[in-house]
Order: structure tokens, then sequence, then C-alpha cells
């Protein structure tokens, strides 16, 4: 079947309003943007973005929706290998690739004190990081791991804000937080 001309594809709206959701959140925090400000931003009625979500929350759960599914196909991918250092290294280059192309979802997720509330009531965040610990790190006789994950993580926004890093391109990003996160954790390079 073919589209009439003018007419949008299917769930063009819902992203577009994703977008530009996100690009408010990030400029004036998930707290300070308002249903009405998205929907005046947009050009369209504030009925058209509840069409969409009921809430304010579940508008927020839906920008970030797509990094829960990455989180955990990227840990099931990496769960399926033998070594801790192989398992940590496909999990860090995973989220490398996560962040590197979801910055703006990803700086809001971990940066935004009201997704931070709203986390606690709709994520088992704590469960998440459990399965990191037992099936990622695995052995526990070195304490460290998780804390340098924990630093590698919890930083990595950061340096894709902050010049030099923010004025090159993905690729080589990518490259130097892989890099970084592999001297963090001690992970040896492995071969292709």
């Amino acid at each position: 079947m073919t589209q009439s001309a003018g007419v949008r594809p299917r769930g063009a709206g819902r992203a577009q309003l994703h977008e530009t959701a996100l690009r408010l959140f990030a400029r004036d925090g998930v707290e300070g943007t308002s249903l009405q400000a998205i929907a005046d931003d947009m050009g369209v009625t504030k009925a058209a973005v509840y069409y969409h979500y009921r809430s304010k929350d579940d508008l927020v759960l839906g920008v970030l929706a797509p990094l829960f599914t990455s989180l955990d196909v990227i840990l099931d991918r990496a769960a399926e290998h033998r070594s801790r250092a192989a398992r940590l290294d496909e999990f860090l280059v995973g989220m490398v690739d996560l962040i590197v192309g979801n910055h703006a979802r990803f700086a809001v997720l971990v940066g935004d004190p009201y997704v931070s509330r709203l986390m606690e009531d709709h994520h088992d965040l704590v469960g998440w990081w459990n399965r990191i610990v037992d099936e990622i790190i695995g052995d526990k006789s070195d304490p460290i791991i998780p804390t340098a994950l924990i630093i590698f993580l919890s930083g990595m926004t950061a340096p894709l804000t902050t010049p030099p890093v923010a004025d090159i391109g993905a690729d080589e990003q990518r490259e130097q937080l892989v890099e970084c996160g592999r001297r963090i954790l001690g992970i040896r390079r492995r071969s292709a």
C-alpha cells in the first residue's frame, strides 16, 4: 500500500514528540518542561500530546524506553562470553555504542533528578546493577572492578559534551571511550 503525499507514516508523530521532548528535557530539565511547552514547540495542541501519552511520566518513560531495551540486549550479549574480561569488554563496547549513539537520552537518564525519582518507581535499576555484578563481573575476588565500572559509566556522558572529545566524530569518540574504559577496568584489547 502506498502512502498519499503529506501523510505521515505510522509512528512519525510519536517519534517527533520524543525528539521534541528530549530536546526540551535536555535544555530545561524534565521538571521544567511542561506538556504544554512540548505541544507549543511542536505546533500542536496539548490534546495531541495526550493522544500518545496519558501523563508526563509516561512520556518520559517512552522517550527513555529504547535505552532500557538496548541495555537488556547488551547484558544478554555480554553474558554469553565465558571469561570475565570478555564479558566486561563486550559490555563496555556495547555501553559506549549505546551512549555515543543516544547521548541526549542517556544524559537525561543519569543527570535529571526528576528521572531519578521516576526510575525508582518504574525500573529496577538495583536489579539491573545486580545483574551486571552477577553475570558480567562474576568473580568477586577483585572488589575494585564494580567501583571502576561505576566510575566509568557515571563519567561517560561528560566527555561527549566537553572539548576536545565533543569536537570529534562519533567513531573517534567511540574509540577513545572504549580505550579509556579498557584502561580503567584493566581489560586487554581482544584480538579481532
